[in-house]
């Protein structure tokens, strides 16, 4: 009896490799096209990721709005890519995860790509805004000194992380929205270069954060707070992105520098 349920446990766990494998094989050309385009991003080189885009995408905007895009949600620093959700149905496709950025920020991203001519091409990019709110399309930026303590708040808690060597804990407080598209294991890879440095940020307790450019709320909703500590000898800049849950800002991206 036993060793018949061993088989049958044994059959339903070869089944689920099979459709796995099957899933990646078959959506293997809508990540190879997505991460060809990111690469082009990362690479300086977005005349060509706009040329190579859909005709669909570059009918609705200019090559300068498409940077601008780009640009706004930090894909010119793309360093590599990991999708734990790829779907294609017929000539449409899409990925959804997450972006590593160069500096070691992550950026929760969905790409949708339609096939043209053979071939597959991007005419979707977007930061998942479900939980942001905005109200009556202007939610407004808080206080100065509220964007203080939350960015203060954000970066002792990420600094906590860092000593700790696990992003669990840090990993509760961030926004659901994150949460979907990243892990605690995940958060802990993508910031090993802190822990391997034994880098420790405590010291801006004591200190007051300059922002630069003035904290604003993008089109998609997310309120982008950048600036720096006057750290010694190097300074510290970061850029933190939060999207409104439960009337409260949660942290749906971060972007932390010490140079």
């Amino acid at each position: 009896m036993k060793k018949g349920c061993l088989i049958a446990i044994g059959a339903v766990v070869g089944a689920v490799a099979l459709i796995v494998a099957l899933v990646f094989a078959l959506t293997g050309g809508v990540v190879k096209a997505a991460d060809e385009f990111l690469a082009l991003l990362g690479g300086g080189r977005m005349a060509e990721a706009y040329q190579s885009a859909s005709p669909s995408l570059r009918a609705q905007q200019t090559q300068e709005v498409f940077e601008k895009t780009v640009k706004d949600l930090g894909l010119t620093d793309f360093a590599s890519s990991s999708w734990n959700n790829r779907e294609m149905n017929n000539d449409r496709g899409h990925v959804e995860g997450t972006v590593t950025t160069k500096s070691h920020g992550s950026i929760p991203l969905r790409i949708d790509l339609m096939k043209e001519a053979g071939d597959w091409k991007v005419y979707s990019l977007s930061a998942p805004k479900a939980g942001a709110s905005v109200a009556g399309g202007t939610r407004a930026v808080p206080p100065e000194a509220e964007l203080k303590t939350l960015a203060l708040d954000t970066l002792l808690a990420f600094n906590k992380g860092v000593q700790a060597k696990s992003f669990a804990e840090f990993y509760k407080g961030i926004s659901i929205l994150w949460q979907k598209q990243i892990t605690p294991e995940k958060m802990t890879e993508i910031f090993r270069s802190f822990i391997e440095q034994e880098i420790d940020i405590s010291p801006i307790q004591a200190m007051t954060p300059t922002f630069e450019p003035s904290p604003s709320i993008n089109s998609d909703g997310v309120l982008v707070v950048a600036g720096s500590y006057p750290t010694e000898p190097a300074k510290l800049k970061f850029t933190l992105k939060y999207v409104e849950e439960n009337s409260a800002w949660k942290l749906v991206g971060i972007n932390v520098n010490i140079k």
